[in-house]
């Protein structure tokens, strides 16, 4: 998957994000490693994969207090929301999607 295609698709999302939540998600998708995204076969691994790895960041944070870090929380929640999306639209089994989720992040 390239930042292209996540960007795309997340472009096709209905109802429309918030302004804020949309440029913020878009920053995101350029700031994820772009050799992990490419390495995922489906768009539900490419959301999961940045949701992930932003929730990590959340988490890892210094300061619980850093100006926009509620909105990060928010977008991570939406890409792992996008993820499931994604695994409807194409049919994927979540099941391994899952467990790895619970894995990363738990």
């Amino acid at each position: 998957m390239t930042r292209a295609d996540a960007h795309a698709w997340l472009r096709t999302r209905r109802p429309e994000r918030p302004a804020a939540l949309a440029a913020r998600m878009t920053v995101l998708v350029d700031v994820v490693d772009g050799a992990a995204l490419e390495e995922v076969p489906t768009m539900a691994e490419a959301m999961a994969l940045i949701g992930v790895d932003l929730l990590a960041r959340v988490a890892g944070s210094a300061d619980p207090q850093a100006e926009g870090l509620a909105l990060d929380l928010l977008a991570a929640d939406a890409f792992v929301t996008y993820a499931f999306e994604a695994a409807a639209e194409d049919d994927v089994d979540v099941g391994p999607m899952v467990r790895r989720l619970l894995t990363e992040v738990g």
